[in-house]
């Protein structure tokens, strides 16, 4: 189901990028902001030519079908998210003790994958079937069902470990889904969970895409905000103990790939450079 239809012109984009910019130092060093007043300047002066007149459709989906529309182009990339918690969530993965494992949300199988790699025993569950095929051909070892996070389908105590990878953004309430993941995880068992940034979700950061079926339109599933404070206590109301946090800020690759870059390359620096990007979570069922 589509939520919402709007229309991006591209100059508010831009402008949008340089303010952003501006706010993080113009208390700090206000004569630096001063270039990008420039790039306001510039923008504004030429609203009629390319690339500032450049009209793109916005289409906001409810996840389930969001996830369909992306199927079948999520993993081609380059997707800055998923790449930097691959490797990120690999890193927290591979010192714990195999066993039996569930990626809960598990989409095409990516982290999937890894814990397969690794040499648990593995169970995936995700929402969406469109993804869920596509997961039961990349890792063909795995087993796979349809389910929600706030109630999976499996026994008490049924898992040594637990992975969520970038699905808990798009949960209204983090308690539930919580809850669950620490019923089905045994008592010292473990769980990594990762998500996009609080910071970057106040930053208006969409899980976006385009594909041929959107005609050119940039199409979104809207990023939900929990903040750390919220993950935090969550954690001590399921019995989850804190082991690692990490806080990845955006790596350079999505700075220089940032629509904006070819226009404003030195207001996308300003804005994203070293912000937080990932919040991943390291856990211990008590």
């Amino acid at each position: 189901m589509v939520v919402h239809r709007d229309e991006l012109i591209s100059a508010q984009y831009f402008l949008a990028v340089a303010g952003v910019a501006a706010m993080r130092r113009i208390l700090i060093s206000p004569s630096a902001v001063l270039p990008r007043l420039e790039d306001a300047r510039r923008v504004i002066g030429a609203l009629d030519e390319f690339p500032n007149n450049i009209r793109i459709p916005v289409v906001e989906y409810e996840v389930s079908e969001g996830y369909d529309a992306w199927a079948a182009i999520y993993d081609s990339g380059p997707n800055a998210a998923t790449e930097l918690d691959t490797r990120l969530v690999r890193t927290l993965l591979e010192p714990l003790p195999r066993g039996r494992a569930l990626d809960a949300a598990c989409g095409t199988g990516r982290q999937t994958l890894t814990l397969t790699e690794l040499g648990h025993d593995v169970e995936g569950i995700d929402l969406n079937e469109t993804m869920l095929a596509i997961a039961r051909e990349r890792v063909q070892t795995a087993r796979f069902r349809q389910g929600r996070l706030d109630a999976l389908p499996y026994d008490d105590s049924s898992f040594d470990l637990a992975v969520c990878s970038l699905a808990l953004t798009h949960v209204a309430e983090l308690l539930p889904a919580l809850r669950e993941m620490a019923r089905v995880v045994k008592p010292g068992g473990y769980a990594v969970l990762s998500d996009m940034h609080p910071v970057t979700v106040h930053m208006g950061l969409t899980a976006g895409f385009r594909t041929p079926e959107t005609g050119g339109a940039i199409a979104q599933v809207r990023n939900l905000l929990h903040e750390v404070s919220e993950y935090v206590n969550g954690f001590v109301a399921t019995g989850w103990e804190v082991c690692e946090c990490l806080e990845p800020t955006m790596p350079l690759a999505a700075i220089e790939t940032h629509p904006a870059y070819p226009v404003v390359p030195d207001a996308v620096r300003e804005a994203f450079d070293g912000l937080p990007f990932l919040l991943i979570w390291k856990l211990r069922r008590r």
